[in-house]
């Protein structure tokens, strides 16, 4: 049979462990950002390709290919989504709430200045954020989701 015509199997996505979590989507994350959000000796346990899983209502936050997770209890703070009161943006503190509300008021100073403090060098994404990602898509999302609703 001519190799054109075999279909390869599609990559696998990184996927939450079954056990603990939700079978969800991991977000791949760096060991530097393992290292500040995790004790070392828990963060030495997965390996270098390891994801976040963003799911608020999965108790998984970190795991790995080789099936180790860990748990959201052994986060050094806490993080958004996991937890909804904290602080969407972990480097400036804003919260969902405080979006909220400016977005129901039809204010969007505060979170335009936001947004340009998180695509600057002042953002410490990498360390700050369990995703090691920015939270420019989150804020956006939450604002644009609620903003002058009556």
């Amino acid at each position: 049979m001519n190799k054109a015509f075999v279909r390869e199997p599609e990559p696998v996505e990184p996927r939450c462990p079954t056990l603990d979590g939700c079978e969800g989507i991991g977000v791949p994350v760096s060991r530097t950002t393992l290292l500040a959000q995790l004790p070392q000796e828990i963060a030495q346990r997965l390996s270098e390709s390891s994801y976040y899983c963003p799911n608020p209502n999965c108790r998984v936050a970190y795991f790995d290919v080789w099936g180790v997770s860990v748990s959201q209890t052994s986060l050094r703070t806490s993080t958004y989504p996991k937890n909804p009161t904290a602080p969407v943006c972990s480097c400036f503190g804003i919260t969902a709430q405080e979006i909220l509300e400016e977005a129901l008021a039809g204010r969007k100073e505060r979170v335009r200045e936001l947004l340009a403090k998180a695509e600057s060098t002042e953002a410490r994404c990498e360390t700050e954020s369990p995703s090691g990602a920015s939270c420019v898509v989150e804020i956006r999302r939450l604002f644009l989701k609620h903003f002058a609703q009556e």
